[in-house]
């Protein structure tokens, strides 16, 4: 399979920097294309019934700010590889969707993205976002892992002990 563009959708957290070096790195070795994204994402509450409602424009700027920091990592690390890189901040409360519209849009052929999910059954090894992209891509999905968070294998190699 040989690869025109790869997306890496990114949290800004180390595990997201590490899916955007392997994004980098797979895309060098194909057309040596990259769209990274990361979803805007307003979080708004009130503390109590006295509380004063939040500045909804300071909001949307904030999460703006973070979002367009955390591409612009991104696309210095595709840079350093020598990979060219589009950036993508679309505004939503809901990350999964808005990843593979975009990713679809660009035409993407491999989505990369890091996983902060439990180690567990229940939510099926995968945090809520790389969950919810792996299940419903159409474009192939790799998902890496804290490989510190990641359970020991049940077999012994011959020979180790």
């Amino acid at each position: 399979m040989f690869l025109e563009r790869v997306c890496v959708a990114t949290d800004g957290s180390d595990l997201a920097v590490r899916a955007a070096q392997m994004g980098a790195l797979l895309a060098h070795a194909g057309a040596g294309r990259m769209v990274a994204v990361s979803v805007a994402q307003p979080h708004f509450s009130t503390s109590g019934a006295g509380a004063a409602l939040p500045d909804a424009q300071a909001e949307f700027e904030r999460a703006r700010q973070a979002a367009q920091a955390h591409v612009e990592t991104v696309e210095r690390i595709a840079r350093a590889s020598g990979v060219s890189c589009e950036t993508a901040t679309p505004l939503s409360s809901t990350p999964g969707p808005a990843i593979l519209e975009l990713a679809e849009e660009n035409g993407c052929d491999l989505i990369v993205i890091g996983t902060h999910g439990p180690n567990d059954a229940n939510r099926l090894f995968a945090g809520s976002v790389a969950q919810y992209v792996l299940a419903n891509s159409t474009i192939p999905v790799l998902l890496l892992r804290d490989p510190r968070e990641a359970a020991p294998p049940d077999f012994i190699e011959d020979g180790q002990a």
